[in-house]
């Protein structure tokens, strides 16, 4: 029997619009228990991951191998790892919609999501004083080793300065959250004049995502709870205070490689570790395979925005 329509609102977008399940999967990168089913909007077509979690459940959903927080040890293997997260970093400054901070003066920044401080790391190292936001005590304390002034906790818990913040950065880490509308209200409140936040998320209305269905690598259940579209994205900035000024997608580098992994292996082969990061190098290789078949398909996997107050 078809599931019945979920009653509950839908994350991006707010509209109380029932939608079906269109998609019903496992985990299929640390193979959490449980199946999961992802409701689609019928206003905005934007994704909920049912059932829904608390706040306290969140953590569960993170094993210590989990790919922002892991270690990569010590040595030659750890060596290598840095070189590559580096280098990926690098190569994320110049491109939208980060490479809109060469332009900006450099000022406070804040890091939502910030894992070891990867990212935050890297804009210290361009003058920018960074803040970050991240649930992983063990992360916070890494990223606090790289200069990075990491609170552990969410938005909903850790204190924000107000209008203190001339960059947000959302760097796939909106999807993770459980109340996107109210922590953009909290970032639209935390912003200095002139700020801006600046987003990346996986694109639901990809044609990888109708494509592949479960199988495609970014749905990431159950740790993904919404799942965007150009549109939704757009309606929940708008209903946060936020103007959306400029939306964009781009082809990731993983995105395309790890789904035809996830459909023709059903799980992911390397979860985590240097395995995780040199498989991610090695898949530059179909780069410009995927390029293509998401021009042809109408756009790329991950979609990205820049936004200030309205």
């Amino acid at each position: 029997m078809p599931s019945e329509p979920h009653q509950h609102p839908c994350l991006a977008c707010g509209e109380a619009a029932e939608g079906r399940p269109r998609v019903e999967g496992r985990d299929r990168l640390h193979d959490t228990p449980g199946r999961y089913e992802v409701a689609v909007c019928a206003a905005c077509a934007s994704g909920t991951t049912h059932p829904p979690v608390a706040p306290e459940q969140l953590g569960a959903l993170y094993p210590e191998a989990y790919g922002p927080y892991a270690d990569a040890g010590g040595g030659l293997v750890a060596a290598l790892s840095r070189v590559i997260r580096h280098v990926q970093g690098r190569l994320a400054l110049r491109r939208f919609p980060l490479d809109r901070l060469a332009a900006r003066r450099a000022g406070k920044g804040l890091d939502v999501g910030c894992g070891r401080g990867d990212l935050a790391a890297l804009l210290i190292g361009e003058g920018w004083s960074m803040a970050g936001v991240e649930p992983s005590p063990a992360a916070c304390e890494a990223a606090r080793s790289r200069g990075v002034d990491a609170r552990a906790g969410t938005l909903a818990s850790v204190e924000l300065e107000p209008g203190a913040y001339d960059l947000v950065v959302f760097q796939h880490s909106l999807e993770h959250t459980i109340e996107p509308h109210a922590d953009m209200e909290r970032v639209r409140d935390a912003l200095a004049p002139g700020g801006v936040v600046v987003i990346t998320v996986p694109n639901f209305g990809s044609w990888q995502a109708r494509r592949f269905g479960d199988r495609w690598y970014h749905l990431d259940l159950p740790r993904h709870r919404t799942h965007f579209t150009a549109g939704g994205l757009e309606r929940l900035l708008a209903r946060a205070g936020l103007r959306a000024e400029r939306i964009a997608t781009s082809t990731s580098t993983v995105g395309l490689p790890a789904t035809l992994q996830y459909a023709a292996a059903g799980r992911c082969l390397f979860p985590g570790g240097l395995a995780l990061r040199v498989a991610s190098g090695l898949c530059v290789l179909l780069l410009p395979f995927a390029r293509l078949a998401d021009r042809l398909g109408g756009g790329g996997d991950q979609l990205h925005v820049v936004a200030g107050r309205a």
